[in-house]
């Protein structure tokens, strides 16, 4: 299979658990049929300053975040974090995360959601 960027899927999401702003999120892959049921997001996401994800928690699933570009603030179980790119983040099930996008450039990201 092979999916040109344009053809992937952008949402944009207002508010997301709470933050601040807009989330901009194109798929790379349409989970979870295009990740064999093993997850449910596979996507590249672009938060421009001062906009955020809020801090959500994962139940029977883990995240993961990969910086591409930018600097985001983590909140990882209510300790905050400077990541850059090349960093990536782990959000274990049980646990709770959100980053926002503190910087003066768009923070490129690629996040991946899969089930414990």
């Amino acid at each position: 299979m092979i999916r040109r960027k344009s053809e992937r899927p952008v949402t944009v999401a207002e508010n997301r658990y709470g933050a601040a702003g807009q989330v901009e999120m194109s798929a790379i892959l349409n989970a979870p049929e295009e990740l064999g049921e093993k997850g449910r997001l596979f996507s590249h996401i672009t938060l421009k300053p001062g906009c955020g994800i809020g801090v959500h928690s994962h139940e029977g699933e883990w995240e993961a975040y990969y910086i591409l570009s930018g600097q985001g603030q983590l909140t990882d179980d209510g300790e905050t974090h400077t990541l850059n790119a090349g960093d990536v983040h782990l959000c274990p099930a049980g646990h709770s995360h959100g980053i926002h996008n503190a910087g003066t450039e768009n923070l490129e990201m690629v996040a991946l959601i899969l089930y414990a």
